[in-house]
Order: C-alpha cells, then structure tokens, then sequence
C-alpha cells in the first residue's frame, strides 16, 4: 500500500486513495527552558508540512529529576497525539534525557521513528557533579540515571537516532559526552551551547532528514516491549 509519511501524496489508484498521514515533531526543551526556544526550527519545519508540538515541562529546573518530566512528556504527547500516533522527537540539551527515558522505559519505542538530540549530555557532564544535590544529579557524570539509561540501549536497534555537539561547548563538559553510541553525532561549530538549536546548519539537516525518512509502516517499529 503507498504512504505518504512526510505529507507529500504519492501517485495511488482510486481504490487505494489514503489521506496523506502527517509527520507528529515532538520538541522538547532542556534545563530552564521552555517550549518557545524552538521557535525558528518549528518555523522551518512547518514550512515542510510537520505538525509541530514544543510543550514546556514544569518544573523547568528539573528539581525532581528526568524521569518526573518523562511522566510529564508523556501524557503531554498523548493527551496531544493519542496513544498511537507516529512521532519523531527532537530535543534540546538535558531534554534529550527525558527523550531517551520516553523511548527506552515508557514505551516510546513503539511509536518514535527518529530522534534528534542536540547538544545532550548523553554521558554526562561535570557541571551536575557538581550540584549540591536535587535532579540536576541526573546529569552528573557516572549518575545511577545516567548508567542505567546507557546499559541497554536495544530499544534504539530500529530508531534512527542523531546526536548534534559543539566542541565550543561550556555546559556539556567535556562537549564530546553529547555524542552517542547508538546513532549518529555530528559536530556544528556553533559558538555557545544554547545557540547551538538555532544554528542554520543545523535546523537544515535535522530539516533534510526528517524529509529522507522512509516510507514504512510504524507498527513495525520498535522491540514491541
């Protein structure tokens, strides 16, 4: 049966005629951010025919660690998309935590079809270890959320996943712990961390790559967990 994944109607028969199925982009922001930073890639990607949502998770400063705004994350996106709906997630800094822990523990694997991560402590960084205490420890560098999260990865064997980095970066430190070892990492030479999901580089690949995205039903997806 012919699709249209990324919203651009392919040639069918009149007996097998199918509205165009609308390419879902969940953004999701990081520590002290809110849903508006970004507002220039929801721009760009809307332009292309995604239905974008960038909810804000509150608390913003993580105070109850990631997996209180993963809870959150969740039922923002269903009460958003249902339970069923594809998704392609997109996030920013310490957002790509709460991402991952979607995809690798409530399920989230079933239904996400790419991840975007850009500039994600994904190993950590210095800075959280050396917070007196509270969420922000989920960050730290050798964190039990951290080890965890990094000891079984199998949920992302048939997710594309994407890590962007800056080695100009000063809250991810070292910069190279926002690459990951289960996609791909590309380094943007984005002067500042939070700049870095501005960058027109970087909006145009994360762009190019969700419109490369192969035709495939998204019931196959994922380890079925």
């Amino acid at each position: 049966m012919a699709s249209a994944f990324l919203g651009h109607p392919l040639a069918v028969s009149a007996h097998d005629a199918r509205p165009p199925q609308p390419v879902n982009v969940v953004l999701v922001h990081g520590f002290t951010d809110t849903g508006a930073i970004f507002n220039p890639l929801v721009s760009v990607l809307e332009k292309q025919g995604c239905h974008c949502f960038a909810p804000t998770l509150r608390p913003t400063d993580f105070r109850y660690g990631v997996h209180d705004l993963t809870l959150k994350l969740a039922a923002e996106i269903d009460a958003r998309f249902g339970r069923s709906q594809p998704l392609i997630l997109i996030a920013q800094s310490m957002g790509g935590l709460v991402a991952r822990d979607y995809v690798q523990n409530l399920g989230g694997d079933r239904r996400v079809r790419a991840c975007f991560m850009i500039v994600t402590a994904n190993h950590g960084t210095l800075w959280a270890n050396l917070s007196p205490g509270g969420g922000v420890r989920d960050f730290a560098i050798g964190s039990p959320f951290l080890r965890a999260l990094n000891a079984d990865l199998s949920a992302w064997k048939s997710i594309p996943a994407y890590a962007y980095w800056t080695p100009f970066d000063f809250v991810v430190v070292p910069s190279i712990s926002a690459m990951c070892s289960f996609g791909r990492s590309k380094s943007i030479p984005a002067p500042f961390h939070q700049s870095m999901v501005k960058d027109r580089e970087l909006m145009a690949d994360i762009a190019a790559k969700i419109q490369a995205l192969p035709d495939r039903p998204f019931a196959s997806a994922g380890n079925g967990r």
